[in-house]
């Protein structure tokens, strides 16, 4: 399965006067740079963690139903599946109807399960896909997104702020600091 980002999300975790206020910088230089600190934290945040901390549409590719019942949805959590559409090689596209499966959002695995009595539509032939849109994120404000993911990604903007060249502990080069990586660790996702 691979997976893609159709839309960004519309705002940060946090705001660029958070960043301000906890780095104590009042002038408008360096707005740029951490507006980018502020994006590159939520990204390294969510690859971290595998979670979506804001809503995006996302569309996962298969080249083929799985063996099971179920298509395990990636970057959690799931607000809504928008469609399954089956593409020939040619590239016709064909929407596979709702009644024919079920999503179960909630829980830590959100996953996408054929209904009783149904199977998976014809295999698709080789070059061909199946892509499932979806919308997932834990809201659109960044008051949504849970406040240690939220304080993570600040004082990851702070560390990287403060410190410009990889900081070595014990030898080797720290991408994410303790305390951070502290914040974020019951957010997780465990193998199933």
């Amino acid at each position: 399965m691979h997976i893609t980002q159709v839309t960004d999300p519309l705002v940060e975790p946090v705001t660029l006067a958070e960043a301000k206020t906890l780095l104590r910088i009042e002038a408008p230089d360096e707005d740029a740079l951490l507006a980018s600190l502020i994006a590159t934290a939520r990204i390294t945040i969510e690859n971290s963690t595998g979670r979506a901390l804001l809503t995006r549409e996302l569309e996962a590719v298969l080249d083929r139903w799985p063996n099971g019942r179920r298509i395990t949805l990636l970057m959690p959590p799931l607000q809504t599946v928008q469609s399954v559409t089956l593409l020939s090689p040619e590239g016709d596209q064909t929407v596979w109807d709702q009644s024919q499966y079920k999503v179960e959002a909630t829980g830590p695995a959100p996953y996408l399960a054929l209904k009783p009595g149904v199977a998976w539509p014809s295999a698709p032939h080789a070059n061909a896909s199946i892509r499932i849109r979806y919308i997932a994120g834990y809201g659109d404000a960044a008051t949504d997104v849970p406040p240690p993911l939220a304080h993570a990604v600040l004082l990851l903007v702070a560390h990287w702020y403060e410190n410009r060249v990889p900081v070595v502990i014990n030898g080797a080069a720290s991408r994410i600091p303790g305390t951070v990586d502290a914040l974020i660790a019951n957010y997780r996702l465990r193998r199933l």
